[in-house]
């Protein structure tokens, strides 16, 4: 009988799959191939660490060949973006183009790049559909290997009224930096416009950040030396209405660091009254109207039943797959994300399709979605790709740098616990306040890859110090 059940269960199972292909053919047969039959080409989806460290050490100067091989980019951005600054651009520490690195760059003469969104796949006829981001037109791309690096999104865990825009942003891309910023310094000048009143004021410059992880830490941080410096310079007046509250549904900031160097962090922010709430988290955002408001308003309704009115919500809180992961037919894990052996071949279609970073994860042996995870797939898929090893010969092995973090006000973060391979961890002693600081900044300008960004990261660095952040709205 049981013998009956499984069968019944596989027919039933393949049923399904035939008919998901029926649909794939029948909807996309007409649609055009390009670039031709995919012999010995590598397709990279997605910019991010994982697909641009892979792009930049399969560079080669040789067209394809039996022995070199395409690699084809294809993601709707068309540039890599180095996230762990990104926070510093939110308020003009950094400049935007100063942490990007444009993936045509990085390519050789064996290299293209397609801006394009991948929709759905077919794995049997190594046959990839993908939408233009410019004119939506749907096209082919066949393939011999497959890379799937497409990342996360932000997770709205449902909530209905966090919708990107009117206030909430999230911290993700160079563009939510960008509207952030933008949004930071209308806040600051519809304030200062004669006639508003105190009461809005204070809503204008208060502002919400959801989340406990390091970006929302780094966010807050960054936030607070603006504050501190530039607008007490240029709007000394305002300085009074401003307030900062860091929600976290967790009983703890930065969840993965040792746990001195979170109560050192909480502690820290306790001394400048950015007002911390753990174990709370934000159920849904409202409209409303005060008395004597000129603008819009809204508020934060959290679970401990209190508002907060804001002027900026900065949602960095938790992620997702995005829709390509939750669309296609391979195996995934209970949290969505693709299945991958030791050797990041995806579980059923060793050979053809890889995935890596946070969009994959190992059932035996998760890791951390950490950029540093990514890079480093991206760099030992290249040397798959490259033929330095074999596709079985060698399984990934992530080897754990230590974590990192700015504070502010000159001060940074290193956790060293288990640094090294797993099984082969050793601890290296945790470190806070400027050493830490100079540690982070030496690290990350050090992984930049354009000499271009190693000159001009510096720069901006000097002249925030010497000269302030720009907070000019264009």
């Amino acid at each position: 009988m049981l013998r009956t059940i499984v069968q019944k269960q596989t027919f039933s199972a393949r049923r399904v799959v035939n008919v998901n292909l029926a649909r794939f053919f029948s909807s996309n047969s007409d649609l055009k191939v390009v670039g031709g039959d995919g012999k010995n080409r590598v397709v990279v989806l997605g910019t991010g660490w994982g697909g641009f460290n892979l792009a930049l050490n399969m560079k080669s100067n040789k067209p394809p060949s039996e022995i070199t091989p395409e690699i084809r980019v294809v993601s709707p951005s068309n540039h890599f973006v180095f996230t762990p600054l990104l926070p510093s651009t939110a308020v003009g520490t950094l400049e935007f183009r100063a942490i990007q690195e444009p993936i045509r760059k990085v390519l050789g003469t064996n290299g293209n790049f397609v801006q394009a969104k991948a929709i759905d796949l077919d794995p049997d006829e190594k046959t990839l559909i993908c939408e233009s981001t410019h004119d939506q037109e749907k096209f082919k791309i066949q393939y011999e290997k497959l890379v799937i690096a497409v990342g996360v999104k932000t997770n709205t865990f449902g909530i209905k009224s966090i919708v990107e825009g009117d206030g909430i942003y999230f911290l993700k891309h160079l563009y939510h930096a960008r509207n952030i910023r933008n949004n930071i310094i209308d806040s600051f000048e519809k304030a200062a416009v004669p006639g508003t009143c105190e009461e809005e004021r204070r809503r204008l410059l208060s502002f919400v950040v959801v989340g406990g992880g390091p970006t929302s830490c780094e966010f807050v941080a960054e936030l607070y030396d603006f504050v501190t410096t530039d607008i007490k310079k240029l709007y000394p007046e305002l300085v009074k209405y401003v307030d900062v509250s860091l929600v976290e549904a967790g009983n703890t900031l930065l969840g993965p660091f040792d746990s001195k160097l979170q109560d050192y962090t909480k502690s820290l922010f306790d001394s400048r009254d950015i007002h911390v709430r753990l174990s709370t988290s934000v159920t849904g955002v409202e409209d409303y109207e005060g008395e004597g408001f000129r603008f819009p308003a809204r508020k934060a309704l959290l679970s401990d039943g209190s508002e907060l009115p804001f002027g900026t919500m900065v949602w960095s809180a938790g992620l997702e797959p995005v829709q390509f992961t939750q669309k296609v037919d391979l195996p995934k894990s209970a949290n969505g994300r693709f299945i991958v052996d030791d050797y990041l071949r995806v579980k059923g279609y060793e050979g053809s399709i890889w995935a890596m970073g946070d969009s994959a994860m190992n059932e035996n042996e998760p890791l951390p979605q950490l950029a540093q995870v990514a890079r480093q797939q991206g760099m030992y898929l290249a040397d798959v790709f490259n033929n330095k090893i074999k596709e079985d010969e060698k399984p990934f092995r992530y080897f754990s740098l230590g974590s990192m973090a700015s504070v502010g006000q000159f001060k940074g973060l290193y956790d060293g616990s288990k640094v090294g391979v797993k099984g082969e961890e050793v601890d290296v002693p945790g470190m806070t306040g400027f050493v830490a600081l100079l540690m982070w900044r030496f690290a990350y300008w050090g992984r930049q890859t354009s000499i271009e960004n190693k000159i001009l990261i510096p720069m901006y660095w000097l002249k925030s110090f010497f000269f302030g952040r720009d907070i000019s709205r264009f």
